[in-house]
């Protein structure tokens, strides 16, 4: 029996999600339809929706794991000492979000809730809170503007950076993004 806990599911939930990328490399978002992704995939429209409730929800669940390897490769940096916000602490995100562009280029358009909610919460936990508690930050609530203001800073540069093609280097925008980092939340402090 093809079960969710199964890896023949687990294998043709990610043959699925192959499709759908390859798809999206060359094919606006809104014009992706179940029939393309399953045809590609080799799959049947039921198979498609014994995963995912629609496209939307495929791409929902996309982005979590890829959200998960974004996490991992800063995870794996940073346990080389990398300090945080430094500009070569960005390098894995913009490696991993140039590498997918046409997925953050769909996904960033419609960003209505911050990562937080994704999986980001050591980025929370084990690096803006404490760095706002050394700062004499001891307020959640203070705290998460403070993360809430780095987000959406971050989140529109990668915006601009995947709409207008990449084109900056990794580590050009590596440094733009560390100079307009708070002093608050700067590694130097």
């Amino acid at each position: 029996m093809n079960t969710k806990n199964n890896q023949r599911f687990r294998d043709t939930e990610t043959r699925m999600e192959a499709a759908m990328l390859d798809i999206m490399k060359r094919t606006d978002f809104d014009k992706i339809t179940v029939r393309e992704i399953c045809e590609k995939a080799e799959v049947n429209r039921s198979t498609f929706y014994a995963h995912f409730l629609d496209i939307y929800d495929m791409l929902d669940k996309m982005e979590v794991e890829l959200s998960r390897d974004l996490l991992n490769r800063y995870l794996i940096q940073s346990g080389q000492n990398t300090q945080a916000f430094s500009a070569k602490s960005f390098i894995p995100f913009l490696e991993h979000i140039k590498e997918h562009s046409y997925f953050y280029k769909i996904t960033l358009q419609s960003r209505k809730s911050f990562p937080i909610k994704r999986g980001y919460e050591p980025l929370w936990n084990d690096i803006i809170k404490p760095l706002c508690v050394r700062a004499g930050i001891i307020s959640e609530d203070e705290i998460m503007y403070y993360f809430i203001y780095f987000q959406a800073g971050f989140t529109m540069a990668l915006k601009h950076w995947v709409d207008t093609g990449c084109k900056k280097s990794e580590i050009e925008l590596a440094n733009t993004i560390k100079n307009c980092i708070p002093s608050i939340l700067s590694s130097n402090n």
